[in-house]
């Protein structure tokens, strides 16, 4: 299903994404500055490393690092209070038991173990670009327990900057098949004030910056213990300097993901730690009977000016209307 809508999806994310022509922008030369290794994939702006994919596979995941809008870093990349955290990254917690999220702090490795293979890599001269790799989860007894088909299509960036990461993943339980857990909710027996978290995870940019969060129904202005966990199809954090706004993230949940809207785990220290995670295991614990699929798919938006609820909200209509037109379906 994600090769045969792969082509029409990338031409369809190169023309636009919310709403806005992504074509007639800069000159062809002036957009993008391409720098690609063994290890890494970076579009550069000027001296502006805009974003940079890493499949380094000395590192514990796959990420991008830095995400960044006008000269501002929006991720935060293995700081000391947690340095597993790898800037935008998708990591399981509980994979049959064995631990993928938390890492050795001097091996850089997990109990179970998160591999790739050497991605294909389509970049374009507008700065575009479509990345598949294929990952595997293995167990520490050597057992593969979950295999993943992950494409990540980056788009051109409009006239003020504007740009969106596309994420799509299959992942296809083994021949023993996949609990997929986490920390107990706080509601549950042994529940933690941090149960939940497990997926696609941002550590986002520290102080100075100051850091708020919207929701397309409105802002979020409680935090217990500097979290919350809203229910809704999308979050964005919004950054400012001293009352200047300098740049705005957002991570928009497919709602095929799950059967409700998408839960999410918000921290949002003043001084501490900013993150955002799209928390599809905090409903419940999901088991995969062997061969066993879930499809998830997630649209990231980086831009200059603030969210709003209202122009989250379009920003998810407008990607919902894209996915529909790529399917065929109204």
């Amino acid at each position: 299903m994600i090769r045969a809508a792969l082509s029409k999806t990338a031409r369809l994310s190169a023309q636009s994404f919310l709403g806005v022509s992504l074509l007639m922008v800069f000159p062809l030369s002036a957009l993008a500055d391409w720098q690609q290794d063994d290890r890494s994939l970076t579009w550069k702006h000027g001296e502006q490393v805009v974003w940079r994919f890493s499949f380094d596979p000395d590192r514990g995941k796959p990420f991008f690092d830095p995400v960044s809008i006008n000269d501002t870093r929006l991720t935060n990349f293995r700081p000391e209070d947690h340095p597993w955290h790898y800037g935008l990254w998708f990591s399981w917690k509980y994979i049959n038991e064995a631990n993928y999220w938390e890492e050795n702090r001097e091996s850089g490795r997990a109990q179970g173990s998160t591999r790739w293979s050497k991605p294909q890599i389509d970049r374009r001269d507008d700065g575009s670009a479509t990345i598949r790799l294929n990952l595997t989860y293995t167990h520490p007894s050597g057992r593969i327990d979950l295999t993943e088909t992950r494409v990540l299509q980056i788009s051109a960036a409009d006239a003020a900057g504007r740009y969106a990461i596309d994420w799509k993943s299959q992942f296809v339980a083994g021949e023993q098949g996949a609990v997929l857990d986490r920390t107990p909710m706080p509601n549950e027996p042994k529940g933690q004030i941090n149960g939940g978290y497990a997926g696609l995870a941002a550590r986002l940019a520290a102080a100075p910056l100051k850091m708020s969060v919207v929701t397309p129904q409105a802002p979020i202005t409680t935090f217990v213990s500097d979290r919350a966990r809203p229910d809704a199809p999308a979050v964005a954090a919004n950054f400012s300097d001293q009352g200047r706004a300098v740049g705005s993230l957002a991570i928009l949940a497919h709602p095929g993901n799950l059967t409700q809207n998408a839960p999410w785990y918000v921290i949002n220290a003043e001084e501490g730690m900013r993150f955002l995670c799209s928390a599809v295991l905090a409903p419940a614990v999901r088991t995969l009977p062997p061969q066993g699929k879930w499809d998830l798919s997630y649209r990231i938006v980086v831009q200059a000016e603030p969210f709003t609820p209202s122009s989250l909200q379009a920003s998810f209509v407008s990607w919902r209307n894209s996915e529909k037109q790529i399917s065929g379906t109204h």
